[in-house]
């Protein structure tokens, strides 16, 4: 009966020290999610002075906004910078076609809440919006792959001749570095940024 009782109690003990730790996963995590977000709304307000200042933009700060309207996410893109899993948005990835020009533009996120989380739930046909001070660059998702790290080919500049793509990443699965998620959009017009919002984002 005692050596029950121990093992009960160790059970027990086991039980609390997982809800414990559980908990100040999820304490970290929403503490994550929060910083996400304040810095969103701080590059946004950035974005938004630079543009109307018309100054040039700083190497790795913000560079355009990102818009998903399927997911309902609208995020501001970071320069060019080595990989860095607690940046605050997704990010330029250096070496790929310079946001707003011909070939393939590749913007890679964390997968956590508030920047690529659900980037899985992008489907073929759905429309990608990339903002910067001048255009509106409308795509269309027209592929969806999951490949290993190692596999840049998604990253390679389209034929000649061919619509301009932007490759967006991520980890797959979720809080896992095993594979990387892929969304690829072809483009499919620009509209000038001083005129009405396009309307995949009404």
């Amino acid at each position: 009966m005692r050596f029950r009782r121990l093992v009960l109690g160790a059970a027990v003990l086991l039980t609390l020290a997982g809800l414990a730790g559980g908990a100040t996963a999820a304490r970290d995590w929403w503490g994550r999610t929060r910083e996400i977000q304040s810095a969103q709304q701080r590059l946004s307000q950035q974005l938004d002075a630079r543009w109307a200042s018309d100054a040039a933009a700083p190497a790795t700060g913000p560079q355009a906004r990102l818009h998903l309207p399927t997911l309902g996410a609208d995020l501001v893109v970071l320069g060019a910078a080595g990989r860095d899993d607690r940046r605050p948005g997704p990010g330029y990835i250096p070496g790929t076609a310079p946001i707003g020009t011909a070939g393939n533009t590749g913007i890679a996120g964390e997968r956590v809440p508030g920047v690529f989380w659900d980037l899985d739930r992008l489907d073929i046909g759905d429309p990608v919006v990339l903002e910067t001070r001048d255009t509106w660059f409308v795509y269309r998702v027209m592929e969806a792959r999951v490949v290993r790290p190692e596999d840049g080919t998604a990253l390679d500049p389209p034929p000649p001749g061919a619509s301009p793509l932007l490759t967006l990443m991520t980890d797959e699965p979720r809080l896992s570095t095993a594979r990387r998620l892929v969304r690829q959009a072809t483009l499919i017009r620009r509209d000038p940024h001083q005129g009405p919002r396009p309307v995949e984002l009404a």
